[in-house]
């Protein structure tokens, strides 16, 4: 019989066996955030015009903007994370959060009829200016 010893796979098998994982233990071991990371898109639906620049400059086609109805929403699970709606924006009523994003197990549409992953909100219609007499 050979000497298992004397196979060109032992010494690595053995350095393997005895030395720490290459990868972290994810669910218990988490990596920091490191500076400059991107996360999630965050809305203010206070100061937005609802001028569509950041729904035309999305490269994922990742937001829906409609100036008629006041409405704008994301899909998270398309968004790339790529910062360019929050530079387009003239109102600052989009930023990128430090935040990671959440992770969606099922691709079930969710008990109020949204789908996982995806926002939206309906701004208030502003109020007609009624002219003086």
């Amino acid at each position: 019989m050979a000497n298992p010893f004397r196979l060109p796979m032992a010494p690595r098998t053995i350095r393997n066996l005895l030395s720490r994982p290459a990868t972290r233990r994810y669910p218990t071991e988490i990596r920091p955030r490191f500076d400059g990371a991107r996360g999630t898109i965050k809305f203010d639906v206070e100061t937005c015009v609802y001028c569509m620049i950041c729904a035309r400059r999305c490269p994922a086609a990742a937001i829906t903007c409609s100036r008629d109805e006041r409405y704008w929403a994301i899909e998270h699970l398309t968004c790339i994370g790529c910062n360019v709606c929050v530079e387009v924006c003239n109102k600052n009523s989009l930023s990128m959060s430090t935040d990671s994003k959440s992770v969606h197990v099922r691709a079930e549409v969710g008990p109020e009829g949204q789908r996982p992953g995806h926002e939206e909100w309906h701004g208030v219609a502003p109020q007609p200016v009624v002219a003086k007499a």
